[in-house]
C-alpha cells in the first residue's frame, strides 16, 4: 500500500459513522470522500499499549486520551511502521517534567521502530517552536534510560521537503501520521507533506513496534495502524 492510498484511507475511516469519531467532516479535505476499505486501518484501544511512563485512559465515543506530565508508550504487537493518530490537544498537563537538559517542551508525536527507549525514530509535533521535529536516538547496546539517558540523538537530519503544520490551538482536530518504508520518511499533518526525507541507516538495524510519546500536555485521541 503507498502513502497515498494510507492517508485516504484514514481519512474516509475518520467520516464513516460506525468508527464513532469526533472529528468534523468539514474539516476534512475532499479526497476523504473517496471510496476506500475502511478494513484496510486498526484503530487501537487501551489495552494495545504498553506504558513505560504515564497513562492512557479510556476516553468519551471509544477514544482515548493521555492527562500525564509523561507518557511513552509503544504497541503491543508488530505492524507496518505507519501509524497516524487523529488528536485533539485539550492543554497543557497539570504537572510538569522537564527534559534531561532541564528544558519544558510541550509535544506529542509518533515513535517508530521502537526498540526501546535508548534506539528509536522519533516524529515529534513541537508545540513550543510549531514546528515538526524529526529525531533518531542511537545508542548500540544499551536499553535502558539509566544507561543512555538523553545521549544518542541524531537531529540534523536534511529533508527534502519541509513545511510548518498548522497553528495548534486547543480544542482543534489533527491528523498526525507518518510512514517509514526503509530509510525513507514522510509525515503529514491534515493530509498535507511537512516533512518527507532519507533516515541514517542505522534505523535498519532497528526492530521495534510504533509508539506515541508526549511531554507536558493532554490529549483525546484515536489511533491507527496498519494489519500485521
Amino acid at each position: 500500500m503507498n502513502l497515498s492510498t494510507f492517508a485516504v484511507g484514514l481519512l474516509a475511516l475518520l467520516i464513516v459513522p460506525s468508527a464513532k469519531l469526533q472529528l468534523d467532516p468539514a474539516l476534512l479535505p475532499r479526497a476523504a470522500f473517496c471510496s476506500v476499505k475502511v478494513a484496510e486501518r486498526l484503530k487501537t484501544e487501551q489495552r494495545d499499549w504498553d506504558l513505560s511512563d504515564g497513562r492512557i485512559e479510556k476516553a468519551a465515543g471509544n477514544r482515548l486520551m493521555t492527562q500525564s506530565k509523561e507518557m511513552r508508550a509503544t504497541l503491543k504487537r508488530d505492524t507496518p511502521q505507519h501509524m497516524a493518530v487523529n488528536f485533539t490537544y485539550l492543554g497543557p498537563s497539570r504537572e510538569l517534567s522537564r527534559l534531561g537538559s532541564g528544558e519544558i517542551r510541550h509535544q506529542f508525536g509518533i515513535k517508530l521502530k521502537a526498540q526501546d527507549i535508548c534506539n528509536l525514530v522519533y516524529v515529534m509535533w513541537n508545540f513550543d517552536t510549531q514546528k515538526i521535529a524529526v529525531s533518531v536516538k542511537t545508542n548500540p547496546g544499551q536499553r535502558t534510560h539509566e544507561e543512555c539517558l538523553d545521549r544518542g540523538y541524531i537531529n540534523d537530519i536534511k529533508a527534502d521537503i519541509k513545511s510548518d503544520p498548522p497553528a495548534l490551538h486547543v480544542d482543534q482536530p489533527h491528523i498526525l501520521a507518518a510512514h517509514l518504508d526503509g530509510r525513507q520518511l514522510q509525515v503529514t499533518v491534515d493530509g498535507k507533506v511537512v516533512w518527507r526525507g532519507t533516515l541514517p541507516a542505522i534505523v535498519l538495524q532497528f526492530h521495534g513496534p510504533v509508539g506515541l510519546r508526549s511531554d507536558n500536555a493532554q490529549f483525546v485521541f484515536d489511533c491507527f495502524v496498519d494489519p500485521s
